[in-house]
């Protein structure tokens, strides 16, 4: 994806937080809204994420493929039967060390992938998204199950194509591994500016090499689903996986990432730090020798907040904003299936970017003295944040092809930070939340363009305002349609039904129709469906 940003509208109260891809620009002076955080008790702790105590750092190589224990503390109680499920979900292995300059990463991949397909395969796609991220990154040492294989490289250098020796059966298993180095963009490039060191923070979106998901929504039959993504929304598009990944790093550094530390070790300015995540559907990691973390409890969930020392003001309101959207979702949709959840602030040109178990946040967002859109602190970053915690439920436990059926992902989110709103200030806030939806859709003058076109199906100024803006509010016709409480029922099946899996247009449409017992094909072809 070549640079894009994420916008901000702005109606009577309150700010849309969107997760697109459009420039910023000047917005009506809204009405300000009143906003006294609740004080928080949160106490600043050693800047460390929550960790099981082990005496060093596992090695992943040594990990049996089967071996789900380490996964387990990372889970909530309720959520570890998980670990019995999902026989065909690949593994990772990963092996990172960041270099002392934090502008050169070099590791070694082990993923055992199982096809779950029902036709043979003869080769597995990689993609490689630091080679259009501003970055470069290259692969060497391929193997497939201990037999050399000679990549090739496609879509401008963002997918590698690993040829298999052998077709790959319906249900049959296969280890490939290599070594990857990148480097790391200083100068912010595609995809937000999420990869790359910045302002001191090392911010590591989609930096190492991962598996797409295959499946049939380019073509109409089964593919790998890779492309050269477009200008307009988000990139990766995976299956549930398990994650155990080694990072060995300058001590000075906090370390954040996705999962949780299973085990740690330091010796001579160096440490190494070994993190279990899983199910989830991506890693990420971010990091800064500055940062620092106060944390808070929502049920068996601990709620940390890493920022820079001068933001800590904002740290504190984030960390608020979190653990309120978490208690409403947990109510709502079912409860969040981690024991850990990070907000971390960064650098980047974005608002703020989901990733499984954690949440980064613009880093202006936290600053008090200043303003976004004309709006006074801390309007955008409760929206951010309130958008960017739902999408723990509706991005990473129930997957969704962002790609080619973005309004599954970002309409809905939409709505569902409308929900927040209600829970959290009540139903008038949440009305002018969901106005701004109106002022969105009007920038391309209320264009009956369809919700459910692909990310590079639409003109740039076209996407924010029918995803964001049109996206929500068909979702909102669709809940009176079918009536408010069938609606909320429908939504937390829904969020059931396809944990851990992939949720489609057409499974979201004949679930609902299910719960309302009416024919919803009129409302869908009137606002989703391609004219």
């Amino acid at each position: 994806m070549s640079t894009c940003y994420k916008t901000i509208a702005t109606v009577m109260i309150v700010l849309v937080l969107i997760a697109g891809c459009e420039k910023p620009e000047p917005t009506a002076t809204p009405v300000p809204l009143t906003i006294t955080p609740v004080p928080l008790t949160a106490t600043p702790v050693p800047p460390t994420a929550t960790s099981v105590p082990t005496p060093t750092a596992p090695q992943p190589f040594d990990t049996a493929w089967d071996d789900r224990a380490i996964f387990r503390p990372g889970l909530i109680d309720a959520e570890q039967e998980v670990l019995a499920r999902l026989p065909g979900a690949s593994v990772y292995h990963i092996d990172l060390q960041i270099h002392d300059d934090f502008l050169l990463l070099e590791g070694h991949e082990e993923v055992r992938y199982t096809n779950q397909e029902d036709e043979p395969l003869d080769e597995v796609y990689f993609r490689l998204f630091p080679n259009i991220a501003g970055g470069a990154a290259a692969v060497s040492a391929v193997q497939v199950d201990g037999q050399d294989v000679e990549p090739i490289y496609e879509f401008q250098d963002s997918a590698l194509r690993v040829p298999l020796p052998t077709a790959l059966q319906p249900g049959e298993r296969v280890v490939i591994q290599m070594d990857f180095e990148v480097e790391v963009a200083q100068e912010m490039g595609g995809n937000y500016g999420l990869f790359g060191y910045f302002d001191g923070v090392l911010v590591l979106d989609e930096f190492y090499p991962v598996i797409p998901v295959y499946d049939d929504a380019d073509t109409g039959h089964p593919s790998w689903n890779v492309e050269v993504p477009s200008r307009n929304g988000d990139v990766t598009y995976y299956d549930a996986s398990f994650y155990l990944v080694r990072v060995t790093a300058p001590a000075s550094l906090t370390v954040v990432a996705s999962g949780i530390v299973v085990g740690s070790e330091q010796e001579a300015g160096s440490q190494t730090l070994t993190f279990a995540a899983g199910p989830a559907r991506d890693f990420y990691l971010a990091a800064s020798e500055d940062y620092t973390v106060i944390s808070e409890t929502v049920g068996e969930t601990t709620v940390n907040g890493y920022a820079l020392p001068e933001l800590t003001k904002g740290a504190k309101v984030a960390l608020q904003f979190a653990t309120d959207a978490l208690i409403s979702y947990n109510e709502r949709f079912g409860v969040y299936p981690y024991t850990e959840f990070d907000v971390v602030s960064t650098p980047m040109q974005a608002l703020g970017m989901e990733y499984p178990g954690l949440v980064a946040i613009a880093l202006d967002l936290y600053d008090p003295n200043e303003q976004a859109a004309g709006l006074p602190f801390p309007i955008v970053l409760e929206s951010t944040t309130a958008h960017e915690v739902a999408h723990q439920w509706f991005y990473n436990t129930v997957g969704n092809d962002q790609v080619d059926e973005p309004w599954l992902d970002e309409a809905v989110v939409q709505y569902l930070t409308g929900l927040y709103y209600v829970d959290t200030h009540g139903e008038s806030a949440a009305r002018d939340y969901r106005a701004s939806w109106d002022s969105r859709w009007d920038r391309v003058d209320r264009a009956d363009i369809p919700i459910g076109m692909s990310t590079g199906a639409y003109a740039d100024n076209e996407y924010g305002a029918i995803i964001y803006g049109r996206g929500p509010l068909f979702v909102a016709a669709l809940a009176e349609e079918m009536g408010q409480k069938p609606f909320d029922e429908f939504l937390r099946d829904y969020y059931e039904s396809h944990k851990w899996g992939i949720g489609t247009s057409n499974a979201f449409r004949q679930l609902a129709e299910q719960h309302c017992q009416c024919n919803l094909t009129a409302l869908f072809e009137e606002w989703v469906y391609d004219k």
